[in-house]
């Protein structure tokens, strides 16, 4: 029988999800919620860029938690109102439906602070479900990777998850220059990443998880944005960045514990490939282990054919996609990545159906 799937968000990263579980003939879309009322009523395979699916969208919350589904595949952007998103994932998990989620904020819910991680337990006590929180960065390589890598180790001294991507593509207006300040006065208090605390926010939760994992006494997570600005007007995919203004920075957390800097976090993000060359170029994810034995390793995910960062959003949504077999089969609960089965892409090879077929 068909594992029945709500899509909760249409964005970027959503709308990859949707298309990738439409092929799948184990997976029934029977539901979508959208937070555009514009997109109310519309057919969730045409919003997604698809065949139609039969099954419309709605901004009707009633009318979602009345649906009879197995998983939740939870895509909103929850940076953006966490205490909204929290009472969301609440109500979802209560009216008997699992979650699976690729919100930063979700990675690790001790990190939420105990009044948070006990409601999301009690939801799932209720309700007989599960809740399991994922992503690419955070979300696999800021976590799953490094703690795979330290079975290898005997001593671990410093460890280093970076991302380093182009952004000149990715077409978000809102995400590249609201939300991150590319284009805007290095000092300009505009920007949401100004705040360094919600550039932690982002972060802090897959460093609390890391340093737990390996027992790591933490002393203080420290937030850092740096920036380097480009001598000459960029014209990118989401406006233009004038000469003088941020084109390049570098923001993470890192993990303090015995007075040493011990674990970093961080993104390096260009808007052309020249600036701020003393830092790791490349469209990937650097993993480095500083200890007894040193380990480097580079993963790259994409082609040349594929915008770096699209490439990132479908990894992103095939964590998700591969993970509701195991999450609908477990007991109910929080489950975090470390709980999670060994898990392989086992229909890597599949040929995917037509889309509403």
């Amino acid at each position: 029988m068909a594992l029945r799937i709500i899509h909760w968000a249409t964005g970027h990263t959503g709308k990859m999800v949707i298309r990738a579980t439409a092929e799948r003939p184990d997976y029934s879309i029977v539901g979508g919620f959208t937070y555009n009322p514009a997109k109310a009523g519309q057919d969730i395979g045409t919003v997604a860029g698809t065949a139609p699916l039969g099954v419309a969208l709605t901004n009707d919350r009633a009318a979602i938690l009345a649906l009879e589904a197995d998983c939740v595949l939870f895509l909103a952007g929850a940076e953006n109102d966490v205490p909204g998103s929290i009472a969301d994932i609440c109500a979802l998990l209560e009216s008997g439906k699992n979650v699976v989620t690729t919100a930063a904020n979700f990675i690790y819910p001790k990190s939420l602070g105990p009044d948070v991680e006990a409601a999301l337990a009690a939801a799932c006590a209720r309700g007989g479900s599960t809740f399991h929180g994922l992503g690419i960065m955070p979300g696999f390589l800021a976590e799953s990777v490094p703690l795979y890598l330290a079975r290898l180790s005997r001593r671990v001294d410093r460890m280093v998850a970076s991302e380093t991507l182009m952004y000149d593509k990715y077409p978000s207006t809102y995400q590249m220059f609201d939300l991150m300040g590319f284009g805007f006065a290095p000092d300009d208090p505009t920007p949401a990443f100004a705040n360094v605390d919600l550039v932690g926010e982002t972060w802090r939760h897959s460093g609390m998880l890391v340093a737990d994992v390996l027992g790591l006494p933490i002393d203080r997570i420290e937030n850092f944005r740096n920036v380097a600005v480009t001598p000459r007007d960029l014209q990118v995919a989401a406006g233009t960045i004038p000469a003088g203004t941020v084109g390049a920075m570098n923001f993470g957390v890192r993990v303090i514990s015995g007075g040493r800097e011990r674990i970093v976090l961080q993104h390096f993000t260009r808007m052309a490939e020249d600036l701020a060359p003393e830092w790791p170029q490349g469209h990937g994810w650097l993993i480095d282990l500083e200890g007894e034995p040193t380990i480097n390793a580079r993963i790259d995910i994409g082609s040349e054919s594929v915008m770096p960062t699209d490439d990132a959003c479908m990894a992103t949504a095939m964590h998700a996609i591969h993970a509701v077999p195991y999450v609908v089969a477990a007991a109910p609960g929080i489950m975090l990545l470390t709980d999670a089965p060994p898990l392989a892409g086992t229909d890597a090879f599949h040929q995917p159906a037509p889309a509403g077929a």
